[in-house]
């Protein structure tokens, strides 16, 4: 990988795709921790028709998913930036399926406030 620090700033698509997806998830990761702050009992993090409550955790599990998104969307900008000078198409296929996990992990801090 023989990127300098300036050719980061060189890729328009990768570094607004990375913009974007960290908003999102710390957005939601902030909005969620104010939103349920106050509740003391176990959250409900997944609920399915069939079964119903399967698995309940606490603010420490919305933190776990929050640190993992913001991992995975640096460690996909720095793919799509190396990929964006060989080939732009993965360059911003890579950045697309970014954009699309950052909205994906904004809408599960969405549905847990939803269900809390």
């Amino acid at each position: 990988m023989n990127i300098h620090f300036s050719e980061f700033f060189k890729h328009k698509i990768p570094n607004l795709v990375l913009v974007l997806s960290l908003t999102m998830v710390l957005g939601g990761w902030v909005w969620s921790y104010f939103d349920l702050k106050t509740i003391s009992d176990p959250l409900i993090i997944h609920y399915s028709q069939e079964v119903g409550i399967d698995q309940v955790g606490y603010a420490g599990d919305l933190a776990k998913v929050g640190i993992f998104g913001i991992v995975v969307i640096l460690i996909n900008f720095l793919i799509a930036v190396e990929l964006e000078q060989k080939d732009r198409f993965l360059g911003r296929l890579t950045s697309g399926v970014t954009l699309l996990l950052g909205l994906l992990i904004f809408i599960y801090f969405a549905a847990i406030m939803s269900v809390n």
